[in-house]
């Protein structure tokens, strides 16, 4: 499946004005597309994580992230510091 391309999860704001940020995934195989609509908070950077997590698990390999609109990222440390680690692909496994 995604053995030698790396799954990428595009971040693109809500619209302009809002904290609210939509993370999502599409899968050619599946011919779908899977998302998460989290915000600027932290329970948002839990949300967004786990997000990542499911795809890290189902595709075996971390995925890469896309920032469609760089001039509204998140401001939110907890959110950055996530978007971060998934730019590093330094996500850590979750004990299964």
């Amino acid at each position: 499946m995604y053995r030698k391309n790396q799954p990428r999860i595009h971040v693109y704001p809500v619209d302009d004005s809002s904290d609210r940020y939509v993370a999502s995934f599409s899968s050619e195989v599946l011919d779908a597309t899977f998302s998460v609509v989290f915000k600027e908070t932290i329970t948002g950077a839990v949300a967004l994580h786990t997000f990542a997590e499911m795809i890290r698990k189902q595709y075996d390999h971390a995925p890469n992230i896309v920032i469609t609109d760089t001039s509204n990222l998140p401001k939110n440390s907890p959110v950055q510091d996530i978007l971060k680690k998934l730019e590093n692909q330094l996500l850590a496994p979750t004990a299964s």
